[in-house]
């Protein structure tokens, strides 16, 4: 038999302290509420030490991850995302036999992340580690050879241009001009180049005492370099979603190639956690929307690309400042608020989606290598 709940019938309307009782009341509802919401905020951050303290392991190799600047509305969502990024990552390069890190030619550099290869130098001697120049078609062919020669000296690396064509199946492959480093003769071709060239050094490692054996390829790289589309442009078909955003990879997805070759696709991370949010938003690392001070970026893309380029670009008159050219930019743009004054923030965002669509030209040299004693000497 169910026991009968008795209603609280409450303070007896004629009370005579009744108004002080329930002021009493209300304010002991409200601190009970202040308190748990603090003891939920102390539990969040407990559990981010927690994170951090987990993540030990790469931190004393020198690999520092940072959470994936996709997923930053809350705090909650970043620690749930940077767990589950971290830990595909790692699931990549441990199951993995050959690991390719994939650049942007444009600026192969700043994609690069050393602390990477040390790890799993360390971790695993005998793992192979390939370097993927990708977006060969976007800088001038002189400078892609350099950077090729550049990297050569370290560690095996391919040029490449993924497929952009539309279809679904039988994605084109063509071989890679000899002598050609890149540049404006590769946009007009849809077809993926390089592929053939990648395609070989991979069977190449299938070879075990003359034996083929099957190899897993991990390909990692930080958000947005092109990971997805190597692995369509290889599988002649798109197996793998891809944007033009970062975070369209969350999870690791698997891709057999062939009976020998199984490839391996990671979600992009940003590994440097001192980085700047602007320097993060001008390798699309971060998505423009997210950004909460787009402003940043585009004074540094004013430091890098001549004015009269973007004047050209965007057909505007000659600026001598950011605040400026951003003025002009929402204006052309028809970027405004309510009053029809300028939107700098709308028009900032504009310029960010414009260079990491590529419709900004632009591009890094390689640095000068500091010479060896023997060099010297000679």
């Amino acid at each position: 038999k169910k026991k009968k709940i008795v209603k609280d019938p409450g303070l007896p309307s004629q009370w005579p302290y009744k108004e002080e009782l329930v002021k009493e009341f209300a304010f002991l509802r409200a601190k009970a509420l202040a308190d748990e919401k603090r003891k939920k905020e102390e539990r969040k951050l407990s559990q981010t030490r927690a994170l951090d303290l987990r993540g030990s392991l790469f931190c004393r190799d020198g690999l520092v991850e940072r959470q994936p600047a996709s997923l930053t509305s809350s705090l909650n969502r970043r620690d749930n995302s940077r767990k589950a990024f971290y830990r595909e990552f790692r699931r990549v390069v441990e199951a993995s036999d050959v690991i390719i890190q994939v650049l942007d030619a444009r600026d192969p550099l700043a994609c690069r992340c050393p602390d990477v290869e040390r790890y799993i130098r360390e971790t695993n001697p005998n793992k192979k580690i390939v370097l993927l120049l990708n977006k060969m078609d976007l800088v001038p062919r002189e400078v892609g050879e350099r950077w090729l020669r550049y990297f050569r000296e370290e560690l095996p690396t391919v040029a490449f241009k993924c497929s952009t064509q539309q279809q679904d199946r039988g994605l084109g492959q063509k071989r890679m001009p000899a002598k050609s480093g890149g540049g404006s003769d590769l946009l007009s071709v849809s077809a993926c180049l390089g592929a053939e060239t990648l395609l070989q050094l991979l069977k190449n490692y299938t070879r075990n005492a003359g034996i083929k054996t099957a190899i897993t390829v991990g390909v990692v790289g930080l958000p947005n370099v092109g990971k997805s589309s190597l692995i369509n442009s290889l599988k002649r078909a798109r197996v793998a979603q891809v944007g033009n955003t970062p975070g369209v990879t969350k999870a690791v997805q698997e891709v057999v190639l062939d009976r020998h070759i199984k490839l391996l696709d990671s979600p992009g991370v940003v590994f440097a956690s001192a980085e700047s949010d602007a320097a993060a938003a001008l390798r699309n690392a971060i998505k423009v929307e997210k950004l909460a001070d787009p402003l940043t970026p585009v004074a540094e893309i004013l430091k890098r690309v001549p004015a009269k380029q973007l004047m050209m670009l965007y057909k505007i008159q000659a600026f001598s400042s950011p605040d400026e050219f951003l003025h002009h930019i929402a204006l052309a743009r028809g970027k405004l608020r309510r009053g029809g004054t300028p939107d700098s923030a709308a028009a900032a965002r504009v310029v960010l989606q414009d260079w990491n669509d590529g419709r900004i030209p632009y591009y890094t040299t390689p640095p000068e290598r500091p010479k060896t004693g023997l060099e010297e000497a000679q």
